[in-house]
């Protein structure tokens, strides 16, 4: 296990790093998801203490085919802040991210807590409320390859989140069969299904509680889990529009500005 005050340092260089002033991968100095994990909290920590509001969690790799191609297992999970919040519609200013990524998501409202301990699938689906169409704009802060151990570290890529439109579970909902188109620039570019993320968003929500609970975190009322991409991931150029659909369940939109 990594000294505590190398961990510390660590943190504090991500702190400082982003898509602007990004910096080398770190994997080879920690020892593992165990290690990256404790940074990102140190940090969480820090921003928190500092004024940031947590909102939730993104997790992502939630196929076989990411997690292969960042040398994982499991999916990753890091915290979401109200600062990341863009209204839907709204126009991004490259001011606002250097690298910015596009994915269309799916995103779980939790109307009750989870606590911090191992407890049924049944009581963690129970807890959701609600559901948007969203967009999830990721941007890391690392130049050169990283890999899974990197992304956890760096609070998994979170930068920008849209929240489109909500709608609240009922006994019809069947969040495993949720089609998506998504659209940039007017053109559609990709489709997508739910069933991407592990077969269905809450199976993303009940891996993400388990993960939280064996570091003794639980999950609170109100807080969002974007719950991985339906879609191809898709790098964001100025002047792009992007606009995710789903049949019967709304849609989300950005832009980001023009350079010229």
């Amino acid at each position: 296990m990594t000294e505590e005050n190398e961990l510390r340092n660590i943190a504090k260089k991500l702190r400082n790093a982003n898509g602007f002033s990004p910096m080398p991968a770190i994997h080879d100095e920690i020892n593992g998801p165990e290690d990256a994990y404790k940074i990102q909290k140190i940090n969480r920590e820090i921003w928190v203490a500092e004024g940031r509001h947590e909102t939730g969690f993104k997790v992502a790799f939630t196929t076989p085919e990411a997690q292969k191609i960042f040398g994982t297992n499991e999916p990753v999970y890091g915290s979401l802040f109200a600062d990341m919040s863009f209204p839907t519609c709204h126009e991004i200013p490259p001011t606002k991210m250097a690298r910015p990524k596009l994915e269309g998501e799916i995103v779980l409202e939790l109307g009750k807590d989870l606590p911090a301990k191992k407890i049924s699938n049944e009581k963690v689906i129970s807890s959701v409320n609600a559901f948007y169409v969203a967009l999830e704009i990721p941007d890391g802060s690392f130049i050169g390859e990283f890999n899974a151990v990197d992304m956890i570290a760096d609070n998994a890529a979170a930068a920008g989140y849209v929240l489109g439109d909500r709608q609240l579970i009922t006994h019809d909902t069947n969040l495993a069969a949720l089609s998506m188109e998504m659209r940039q620039n007017s053109k559609l570019v990709s489709t997508g299904n739910s069933s991407a993320c592990m077969g269905n968003p809450m199976n993303v929500l009940i891996w993400l509680q388990s993960a939280l609970a064996k570091r003794n975190e639980g999950l609170k009322a109100g807080q969002i889990i974007y719950c991985g991409s339906l879609v191809p991931i898709i790098q964001a150029q100025p002047g792009d529009s992007f606009h995710a659909i789903v049949d019967g369940s709304g849609s989300a939109s950005c832009s980001f500005t023009s350079t010229s």
